[in-house]
């Protein structure tokens, strides 16, 4: 008997380990982690690994979650014919590929950065010529990259148009406008953000404005067709223009809307007021709305609106810039 023990001691310690250690989960964008499945709740899985450590994912960016434990706990409940009839079922992945991992390194933090961001971008492009020659073109782009932890945001729109005669070519417009925001989750409803914002306009005379600003935000609704967020913070505004250059403190407050009508239509706003801290008659607003149309799961239409405001322009500019474009859009990463 004390041959035959050891061995069935091993068997045990060995079954007892593997059991403890393994969990894998597949992401919905095809990526596995395996390790430790440490913590679960209805928001998001806690997965230690060996790589990376504890890595928290969000339940809905999990496709499949395939715990040892529960497995091994499942076995003895199915009959053995019943057992004895179970096909392999057809998403389990070929052998080669279990237990695939996110790669590391710099080419892996590349990776994790370029991917998984959804959107849309867009183009409007018009010609004319005879009595009246011009070209105008416009571009837009708005990204998001959720996370757990939070999301980033990217944006970024452009105006360009031609004149041109039988002598002269005149540019009547040259203006981009865009920028970035990181939001970092508090609790389920405050968030902290820092974003950065630049702008150019050549009409206006502004060669370059920089803002880079941070404070608190609260989603005050979020769910499937409507989200609602508020923002109040602080900004630097650092100004190039055509007269003297300027640096002013300022603060902000702002909102983001977004509003899905159906699976095809949906209307999205963005709406930020910039206050001079040091000069109470010195304002900026920003307006930025669109309405899009779904032809097809990638490609749409759009339509959108952009102001901007500034009561205090530099020599005889105009207070106020208005935009309206139309073209076409196209969606990419998960369409929500």
């Amino acid at each position: 008997m004390r041959y035959l023990s050891w061995p069935l001691v091993t068997v045990i310690i060995l079954s007892f380990v593997f059991n403890v250690a393994a969990g894998e989960i597949t992401l919905k964008n095809g990526d596995r982690l395996t390790g430790k499945i440490v913590d679960e709740s209805d928001e998001a899985i806690v997965i230690e690994t060996e790589y990376a450590g504890k890595v928290t994912i969000a339940r809905s960016h999990i496709e499949r979650v395939v715990n040892s434990d529960a497995k091994a706990a499942a076995k003895p409940t199915v009959p053995p014919l019943a057992a004895a009839k179970v096909e392999k079922p057809a998403d389990v992945a070929p052998a080669g590929l279990v237990g695939k991992q996110s790669p590391s390194g710099l080419g892996g933090r590349i990776k994790r950065i370029a991917t998984g961001w959804e959107g849309t971008a867009n183009i409007g492009f018009s010609y004319t010529s005879g009595n009246s020659n011009n070209i105008t073109m416009t571009t837009g782009l708005r990204a998001v990259k959720p996370n757990p932890e939070g999301g980033m945001l990217i944006y970024f729109r452009s105006l360009w148009n031609n004149t041109h005669g039988a002598s002269s070519v005149v540019t009547t417009q040259n203006a981009f406008w865009g920028g970035a925001r990181y939001d970092r989750n508090l609790t389920k409803k405050m968030f902290g953000f820092l974003s950065y914002d630049f702008e150019r306009d050549k009409p206006r005379r502004l060669s370059f404005r920089s803002v880079v600003g941070g404070g608190l935000g609260h989603r005050t609704v979020k769910n499937d067709r409507t989200e609602l967020e508020l923002l109040a913070g602080l900004a630097w505004n650092r100004t190039w223009q055509a007269g003297a250059d300027s640096d002013t403190p300022e603060g902000l407050v702002g909102l983001n809307f977004k509003q899905k009508i159906n699976h095809r239509f949906r209307v999205q706003n963005a709406f930020t007021y910039f206050q001079n801290v040091t000069d109470g008659n010195e304002y900026r607003v920003l307006f930025d709305t669109s309405f899009t149309a779904d032809v097809t799961p990638k490609i749409g239409v759009y339509f959108a609106i952009g102001n901007r405001y500034n009561n205090d322009p530099l020599g005889s500019a105009k207070k106020n810039d208005f935009l309206l474009t139309t073209g076409l859009k196209w969606n990419f990463g998960k369409k929500k």
